[in-house]
């Protein structure tokens, strides 16, 4: 027996030697390649093949449930790695124990299946289990709480376990199906989420119960804001709390009742009103000008503190309640102070700065110029606090009372809405620039218009063009502008810090191409001995002719 099956091996050694040498530089007889024979094949006629396959446009299909979920190849991010297929079927029958000794027969005999080799985008592969988790995973729901409104009845909506994909186990099913042949399909790996029992959601509903008895009180901030139970009898739920349940405000009712509570007892704080006693004095010199501050009776309203409610702590304790199964709730509110302290206000005594500029009665312009005094008038400016006039009066629209007037574009004159507020954005440039305030921001007309002071103008458009002036005294400055028929005033009140302002007014010079230039010089004078300097040139264009 022993020389028989020497005799055997021999002879199948022998054949095996033979066909390998017999099919060298082609694929072995009886291998298949994902079921397609490609025995006896050149390597040339090999990777033809190996191209033709169509791996990406394979799919496997995941059932859970009833429902049939197909993942394609390509999704997944599997290609063919036509290099390694082709390699693995030139190899197939040739190795093995013994250089694959004995393994050409069996291929003869039985046949050899040869699977194609794919590469994996793992991020593309990833992103797709994760899109079919988020199809399928399922949260486990707590319950709910059913309350009749009327009559404060409780029942109980009963809880019930999710589920979620197991990402690693589809991910390890996915490589195993797209390393067979066909289209499988294989159960989805879910894990189960357990919820809370029933028995604790009816805890629950017997701590609402009780809550219902008494309405919810929000104390802390002046006198207690009182919730009737006909609103939180729609706002309770169930809430998660571990492997247990507990009372809760659902967050959109909590956040909507910090929004209640905060309306009723949020109190602005009230800045202190100055305003003066008697008349101004009035400035309208447009050359120059030698002014220092005129002392004033001034009255004061005194400033209020105010409060604003803490909506993140008050929503967190009025949670806390409910959760504790309690009816009454501490809210916190952060104090707030007026710009303008009553203190501030006193030590306003002067007359800073005043201009008046006049104009004919009855232009739609004039309508404009009193529409945006009055809009300013009584602003108080803060120390540091700058001054925009866009900010302060808004936008200049026909709801607002404005008209269409004259107003200068790109050189021309044309109508706008609000035209000819650039009159009181002047007059109030000339009372911040005799009040020795820094003068941040304007732009003078294109070109000279004989009602403005030269060199000393300010033009305005909503929200191109605007003037900004800083209040750089130690005390509040009030803005206190008034019109007639055919003027307009502005006057400042602060602290007479002892500024005196000269302006000095150089003469003309002929531009050519234009029409002139003019340079104002502000100097101010402080009680300290210094002197500021400031000149500013403006340039005319020549005015457009008429039409």
């Amino acid at each position: 027996m022993l020389l028989l099956g020497l005799a055997l091996a021999a002879v199948a050694a022998v054949i095996d030697v033979t066909v390998r040498v017999a099919y060298s530089g082609q694929v072995l007889p009886g291998t298949a390649l994902d079921g397609l024979d490609v025995g006896g094949v050149s390597e040339f006629e090999l990777r033809r093949r190996v191209r033709g396959l169509d791996v990406a446009g394979r799919t496997v299909t995941f059932v859970h449930q009833g429902r049939r979920l197909p993942i394609s190849a390509r999704s997944a991010g599997f290609r063919l790695d036509e290099e390694r297929t082709a390699r693995r079927a030139m190899r197939a029958g040739r190795d093995g124990p013994l250089a694959g000794l004995g393994a050409t027969m069996a291929g003869l005999l039985l046949g050899r299946t040869v699977s194609p080799a794919v590469a994996v985008d793992q991020v593309q592969l990833r992103r797709t289990v994760t899109e079919l988790a988020r199809r399928v995973d399922e949260a486990p729901f707590v319950g709910a709480l059913e309350i009749d409104s009327s009559t404060r009845a409780v029942s109980v909506v009963p809880p019930r376990p999710g589920q979620r994909v197991d990402k690693d186990a589809t991910v390890a099913a996915i490589r195993a199906a797209f390393s067979r042949e066909g289209e499988p399909s294989v159960a989805l790996p879910v894990v189960p989420e357990p919820g809370v029992s029933r028995a604790a959601v009816e805890a629950v509903a017997d701590q609402a119960r009780s809550f219902l008895e008494r309405p919810l009180r929000v104390t802390g901030i002046g006198r207690p804001y009182e919730v009737p139970q006909r609103w939180t009898s729609g706002a309770l739920t169930v809430e998660r709390e571990g492997a247990a349940a507990r009372l809760a405000l659902g967050h959109e009712a909590l956040d909507a009742l910090v929004v209640r509570v905060a309306r009723q007892r949020d109190q602005p704080a009230r800045d202190a009103r100055i305003r003066p006693a008697a008349g101004p004095d009035q400035l309208s010199e447009p050359g120059d000008v030698d002014w220092r501050p005129r002392s004033a009776d001034i009255a004061v309203t005194p400033a209020r503190s105010g409060r604003s409610l803490d909506r993140d702590a008050t929503a967190e304790a009025i949670a806390d309640t409910v959760r504790e199964g309690r009816n009454v709730a501490e809210a916190t509110a952060q104090p707030l102070q007026p710009l303008v302290t009553t203190a501030a206000a006193r030590r306003v005594d002067a007359q800073l700065g005043t201009f008046t500029t006049f104009f004919a009665c009855c232009e739609p312009r004039v309508t404009n110029i009193r529409r945006i005094a009055a809009a300013v008038n009584g602003t108080v400016i803060a120390p540091d606090e700058a001054f925009s006039l866009n900010a302060v009066a808004g936008p200049r629209t026909r709801e607002k009372g404005y008209l269409p007037a004259p107003f200068i574009a790109d050189g021309e004159i044309v109508p706008s809405v609000g035209g000819g507020v650039s009159q009181f954005s002047t007059t109030i440039y000339n009372a911040a620039y005799f009040a020795g305030l820094q003068l941040d921001t304007h732009q003078p007309h294109s070109f000279f218009i004989d009602r403005y002071p030269p060199g000393r103008e300010a033009t305005l458009d909503y929200d191109s063009i605007d003037l900004i002036w800083t209040n750089d005294t130690s005390a509040p400055v009030l803005v206190d502008a008034s019109s007639t028929p055919t003027s307009v005033s502005v006057s400042l009140y602060g602290q007479d810090e002892g500024r005196r302002v000269l302006a000095v007014s150089g003469a003309r010079q002929t531009v050519a191409g234009g029409d002139f230039s003019v340079t104002v010089t502000r100097v101010i004078r402080y009680p300290d001995g210094r002197v500021a300097r400031e000149p500013f040139t403006t340039t005319y264009d020549l005015p457009p002719d008429p039409a």
